[in-house]
């Protein structure tokens, strides 16, 4: 029975150590932080970030966001079509 006791706190003590970073690093009002270590909210280094980031904030709606991802995408397939190998075409997925 000691040796479960002492084994259940020595678990519990490693949980605690293991799970101190993420509390330790929460911050108040569920901000993000940025990779300096700053308090201010993470920003979007992709297009996509940026608008995902508007929608949630509120600055575009649901059709605005759509529309703009639907141009991202048309664009993105004019500047980089993707090619589809020929019928015993062996250097597919080289």
């Amino acid at each position: 029975m000691l040796y479960l006791v002492l084994f259940t706190l020595i678990l519990l003590t490693t949980a605690v150590f293991a799970a101190w970073p993420a509390f330790h690093a929460a911050t108040p009002g569920g901000a993000t932080t940025s990779v300096d270590g700053d308090r201010s909210p993470a920003r979007a280094t992709t297009l996509e970030g940026a608008l995902t980031a508007q929608l949630v904030r509120g600055e575009i709606n649901r059709e605005q966001y759509q529309r703009a991802l639907e141009r991202l995408a048309a664009r993105d397939e004019a500047e980089h079509p993707l090619s589809v190998p020929e019928k015993g075409d062996s250097s597919a997925g080289a």
